[in-house]
């Protein structure tokens, strides 16, 4: 059964009514409290989404997190709430439960239950849809009323974007001054003496964060009951690293024709790494998705049917049509699209052999994270970026819808664009839209767009 939570391996098990029934009974005891109203909804109405069907190992992954953060407030264990483009591995590896926030805010939007909370957050004077990103935005009206879990610990980064950072800050101090770290992710710089750009794993870039990585570790050893454990840490970076290996085998495997996988797939990784990186449970979920890809690589099949458009989408998702866009593209040009900007997760394996190597190994997924490695340097990066993927997927066309608030690329898709046609030939459609307030540009409106331009540009 294909899903958009990805296929099934060879072991699923189906939610059948007992299962079911252990699941329920587990979110009424492990879900509640203050803040948790609308977590525990979240949590049933995937639940009720899984009845009857084959438990993927995603799906499965996915219930256990809500359950999870649940069980953490209900048995007091610290709780730190993060970022999408930061990886939750040293916190499972100092006993702290991750909370990623966008689980939380951009998991309404599908249903549009986000939508009261942005209105909220607009009439309490938080900025307004061009300039504050809503995938995190929701999260300011949700805590006045008390429908957000509030965290023990707070962190961000300062990549990949102003608006992160800036809400988080908000946060921090609505919350009471809540304890925060923020990693600051450096620039890849131009050197004036050399009259090149710096390369881009210098010394000085690499030790920055892993100073950092260490200077967070002091921090949540402050700030909890926590202690760091060396032998600990050397076994969650060991899994991290076995669930990267996974995923660049995985992306290798989609360079295939036909993409052995549907359009989903490869954010499916991405998600099990933001939310579960460094734990047997995200080795389990890579590894399911690589040999669903394997499989169908050897046998020729192709994830929807017959093949005919290969899409590059260097952006995010249009979350607000999360469960039908993607189907209705494939269903109706046979186009699938070969990843996206988070989906698409360049951080291979590295030596963990020892401590200082596993902080060298968690640095370097730092600054190579979905996003972060693609947006934290200059345009001809981005660009040489998407220029490579285009070419080596033997994609068709790029396709991005952009929301104004990413400045960062909004500015440089035009030039990137042009350059996609000089060096590929291949046509790009860049519209605006808001990808988690379908008030702003219509799902129709968006469908309609993509549609004209398969039909009349690219077939």
């Amino acid at each position: 059964m294909a899903s958009i939570f990805g296929s099934e391996g060879g072991d699923t098990k189906i939610m059948d009514a007992e299962t079911f029934k252990k699941y329920k009974k587990m979110g009424r005891e492990k879900i509640k409290g203050k803040g948790f109203s609308l977590w525990k909804g979240m949590y049933s109405a995937m639940l009720a989404q899984t009845k009857d069907q084959p438990l993927v190992p995603f799906m499965e992954m996915m219930l256990n997190v809500f359950l999870d953060v649940g069980s953490a407030r209900v048995e007091g264990k610290p709780i730190i709430m993060h970022t999408f483009n930061y990886g939750p591995e040293i916190f499972y590896a100092m006993g702290i439960q991750p909370l990623m926030q966008e689980l939380f805010s951009v998991g309404l939007s599908p249903v549009r239950m986000n939508e009261f909370y942005i209105d909220l957050t607009d009439e309490m004077g938080f900025g307004d849809n061009p300039t504050i990103c809503n995938a995190s935005r929701p999260l300011i009206g949700a805590y006045f009323k008390e429908a957000a879990p509030i965290p023990d610990l707070l962190f961000f980064t300062s990549t990949p974007c102003n608006s992160i950072a800036i809400t988080y800050q908000v946060f921090q101090h609505l919350v009471g001054n809540l304890p925060t770290f923020v990693m600051d992710i450096p620039y890849w710089e131009y050197d004036p003496e050399r009259k090149q750009f710096k390369d881009y794993y210098d010394e000085e870039t690499l030790g920055y964060i892993l100073n950092q990585s260490k200077n967070l570790v002091s921090w949540m050893e402050k700030n909890t009951n926590q202690k760091f454990e060396e032998e600990r840490f050397k076994q969650t970076m060991g899994w991290l690293n076995q669930s990267r290996e996974n995923i660049m085998e995985f992306q290798e495997l989609l360079k295939a024709v036909p993409c052995p996988v549907n359009s989903v797939a490869g954010f499916s990784n991405w998600f099990t790494m933001a939310l579960c990186g460094g734990t047997e449970g995200a080795v389990k979920v890579t590894k399911s998705l690589r040999d669903v890809a394997s499989a169908n690589v050897k046998k020729k099949v192709g994830g929807i049917a017959d093949e005919k458009i290969r899409i590059a989408w260097p952006y995010i998702h249009v979350f607000f049509d999360e469960m039908n866009l993607f189907p209705y593209l494939e269903q109706n040009f046979n186009a699938v699209t070969i990843m996206d900007l988070l989906g698409f997760y360049p951080v291979p394996s590295h030596d963990t052999s020892t401590v200082e190597k596993c902080f060298e190994s968690l640095a370097r997924g730092t600054l190579d994270m979905s996003m972060v490695g693609s947006c934290r340097g200059p345009a001809e990066f981005y660009i040489d970026h998407v220029v490579r993927w285009v070419k080596e997927y033997k994609c068709d066309c790029v396709i991005v819808p952009m929301q104004f608030a990413c400045k960062h690329n909004y500015s440089m898709l035009r030039i990137m664009a042009e350059v996609v046609k000089e060096e590929t030939g291949i046509p790009s459609l860049i519209f605006g839209c808001d990808p988690f307030d379908a008030r702003e540009v219509p799902a129709e409106t968006i469908r309609g767009r993509i549609s004209e331009f398969l039909t009349e540009v690219v077939m």
